[in-house]
Order: C-alpha cells, then sequence, then structure tokens
C-alpha cells in the first residue's frame, strides 16, 4: 500500500512539473511572435512610408457640407437661382469685387439676359430660338410675381431661372427694386460682363451673333426709352407723382 502511494505522488509531482514548462514554452513563442511583428512593422514603415498606413485607418464616411476649398467653388454659376438671403444680404454680397484684374482662370465673357415679368413669357418660344447653339455665352434671370409657379420644362432656357422675388408696382419705387434685385443676382456670377434688361414684351430683332459680337466691341452702355402718353405710362407716372 505504501509503496502504491508513493508511485502515485511521484506521477503527480512529475505532472506539475511539466504544466510549467509547457506555460513557459507558450509565453516564449508568444513573445518571439510580438518581436517579429513589431520588426515588420518598422520595416513596412520605413521603406514604404506612413501614408500606406494611416490612409487605411480613415474612416469611411464623408462630411455632408462641402466646404469651398477649390476655386472652382465661387466661379462656378448655380444651377439653382432660389437663395435664402435678404435683399440687404443679396446686395452686399454682389458688391464683392476683385482687386486684381487678371484672372487666374480662362474667363469667357457673358451676357446676363434679366426679364421682369408679372408672370409668364408668351415670347418664351422665340426667345428659346434666339439662344439655341449658344450655351455658355449668357445667362438667363427671370423676376415674375411670388405667387407665379413657372411651369418651363427641364430642356428649356428658362428652367430653374427664377429668382427670389417680391411684388413689383409699375410706376413705383418696387420696381426699381426688382431692377435691383435681378441686377444683384446676375452679379453673382463673375462671368456676367453685360447685363440686359428686358420685359415679356420684348423680342430680339437679330440674332445671337450679332448683338453678342456688337455689345462686345461697345463702350457704351444702351438705354431704351419712348413718350407714351398712354394710362400705362406717362399719365400713370403724373398720377402717382401727384398723389404724394
Amino acid at each position: 500500500m505504501e509503496e502504491g502511494k508513493d508511485s502515485t505522488a511521484t506521477s503527480r509531482t512529475n505532472q506539475y512539473r511539466v504544466l510549467p514548462q509547457r506555460l513557459l514554452q507558450l509565453l516564449v513563442l508568444f513573445l518571439i511572435f510580438c518581436t517579429a511583428f513589431l520588426v515588420i512593422s518598422i520595416y513596412m514603415i520605413r521603406y514604404f512610408g506612413v501614408h500606406s498606413v494611416v490612409t487605411a485607418t480613415q474612416p469611411s464616411f464623408q462630411p455632408c457640407i462641402e466646404e469651398p476649398t477649390s476655386l472652382e467653388h465661387w466661379i462656378r454659376p448655380q444651377a439653382n437661382l432660389l437663395h435664402t438671403m435678404t435683399d440687404k444680404e443679396l446686395l452686399w454680397r454682389a458688391s464683392f469685387s476683385p482687386r486684381i484684374k487678371k484672372y487666374p482662370f480662362t474667363r469667357v465673357t457673358k451676357i446676363a439676359f434679366m426679364f421682369l415679368t408679372k408672370g409668364p413669357l408668351p415670347l418664351a418660344p422665340l426667345w428659346e430660338r434666339f439662344f439655341k447653339g449658344h450655351k455658355g455665352l449668357y445667362s438667363i434671370y427671370i423676376h415674375s410675381l411670388p405667387s407665379y409657379q413657372a411651369n418651363f420644362s427641364s430642356s428649356s432656357v428658362f428652367y430653374r431661372r427664377q429668382i427670389p422675388s417680391q411684388i413689383a408696382e409699375w410706376g413705383k419705387t418696387s420696381m426699381c427694386d426688382a431692377e435691383r434685385r435681378l441686377l444683384a443676382n446676375a452679379l453673382l456670377d463673375v462671368s456676367n460682363e453685360w447685363f440686359v434688361l428686358l420685359s415679356e414684351s420684348c423680342i430680339p430683332l437679330y440674332n445671337f451673333g450679332v448683338i453678342y459680337h456688337y455689345i462686345l466691341k461697345s463702350k457704351y452702355s444702351f438705354i431704351g426709352a419712348f413718350d407714351d402718353p398712354g394710362h400705362m405710362g406717362e399719365d400713370a407716372i403724373t398720377s402717382t407723382w401727384h398723389q404724394r
């Protein structure tokens, strides 16, 4: 019986000795693995650069708001003219003017056609033919009554060319405010060089090429005025001043 107990105790002692040896071997292997990984990482950073490691850990999401980090943001015309600026803010923004006259990009000068209307443009098909084939040489801006909802097709040159408007009455200062509003919106596009104020009853007498090159070579401004003794002309203005 004593011999059996001695053999059992000896086998247990041998097992306890084997377990620490295995743990020690695992610890040594782990340290070797960590050392090898560290050496390989240093080698990759030294010979392949830090950027390749850093870019792999960049987040996949992008910010919702695009920051104006390029020149294209400032010179690209707006696709949609609707904004939330007040008249005071708009005129302040339109007053920006570069002091350096030489542009750092190829600037194609354009004519801004500013339509001051009450509602629809009955002569829009004629203007469509006038502008056809000259994209990039003109800009269009429409100031109509705020209650008017334009219904131009997406292929039309007048599509989404309405600016934020207010009520303008003939013979009153609100007409001048509407004209200033049109001009200020047109000045937001740095490529606009000339500005033409039109009504819904105006039509072009020459084709676009003739008008563009004529204005291009001219050094003067043109104002068309005539005496209208009717109720929409001289009588309306005279009665307005008498009321004041």
